[in-house]
């Protein structure tokens, strides 16, 4: 049996152990993080890869099959990958960029022009970005600066008001921290059927998120909903498992199943809002509907990936 270990420092002085085992004959694959398992596969004999998150790094582990049978290993951070962590740090990158700028003073005044307009442009989409992927609790940018340095991780619970109007529909969230009561926070979503939060995907009584918050003033926090807990992630797979099966009849239940699990892993769970609103017409989903679930299938490697899997 493989076994390995790395120590993974993150930015704010943390320290994660992460391991990994990988039986010789039966392939099966269980990782851990601060002896907490995080991933279990079964039957690996090929060249696969396992992402998941350390506070909020996406970190990935890799087994890669040799020529001779034999597998090599290794973990690293993804920092190219579009996340609220990796977002931050090319903010701060352009920081850099701008510092060097000013150094080169007259010689590239024009260049530093230019790049204050981008900067000022890359800010405007950092805000509609962030709108459209979280909910954001006493916004600035030095709040934003103490929520990288200072943040706690914690759970947002999602809960249906019943102060909704004609074409808006609040939804109050809950911070909760060591199973109790932490702080409070609303936000409105348009009155659709079902509400659809900004990931696309179907509001749903008890919701949990990810967020981060200041120890120091909780009412600073940020919910993001493109972090769903497993809780709720097993709840958008088994809503997408349930439609694939209804709407396919004449597929049998397992191949069914096959489908929407080789679609998540190969796109990752976001693609399950294909599999859930693959009944609706541009005109009720525009975001998540026949054709956008019907283009999935005009990948060819995604149809392969599906074909391989689900004989």
């Amino acid at each position: 049996m493989a076994q390995l270990n790395w120590v993974f420092l993150d930015d704010f002085g943390g320290r994660h152990r992460v391991g990994l085992y990988h039986g010789d004959r039966t392939g099966h694959v269980m990782i851990h993080c601060n002896l907490k398992v995080v991933q279990i596969d079964f039957s690996v004999k090929d060249t696969k890869m396992y992402s998941f998150f350390i506070e909020d790094e996406l970190c990935e582990v890799i087994l890669e099959k040799r020529k001779d049978g034999s597998f090599a290993y290794e973990f690293r951070v993804n920092k190219r990958v579009d996340t609220p962590r990796n977002r931050i740090r090319r903010v701060e990158e352009g920081k850099n960029r701008k510092y060097m700028a000013v150094i080169a003073g007259s010689l590239v005044l024009v260049l530093a022009i230019a790049f204050v307009g981008l900067k000022w442009y890359g800010h405007t989409q950092e805000l509609k970005r962030m709108a459209a992927t979280s909910v954001v609790s006493g916004y600035s940018k030095e709040n934003m600066k103490r929520l990288v340095a200072e943040g706690k991780r914690t759970t947002a619970r999602m809960h249906l008001s019943q102060n909704g109007g004609s074409s808006e529909q609040k939804i109050t969230y809950s911070l909760l921290a060591l199973d109790s009561l932490m702080e409070h926070g609303d936000f409105n979503v348009p009155a659709t059927s079902p509400l659809l939060l900004t990931s696309g995907f179907p509001f749903s009584e008890g919701d949990e998120f990810e967020a981060i918050y200041l120890p120091a003033d909780p009412g600073i926090h940020r919910v993001d909903f493109f972090q769903p807990t497993r809780k709720t992630t097993a709840r958008y797979l088994q809503m997408a498992i349930s439609n694939e099966k209804q709407q396919h009849p004449a597929t049998s239940p397992e191949r069914s199943v096959c489908r929407v699990l080789t679609a998540a892993e190969y796109s990752g769970w976001p693609i399950l809002a294909h599999f859930i609103f693959q009944d609706k017409n541009p005109e009720e989903n525009q975001r998540h509907n026949q054709s956008t679930y019907q283009k999935l299938w005009e990948n060819p490697d995604f149809a392969k990936a599906v074909k391989q899997n689900c004989q």
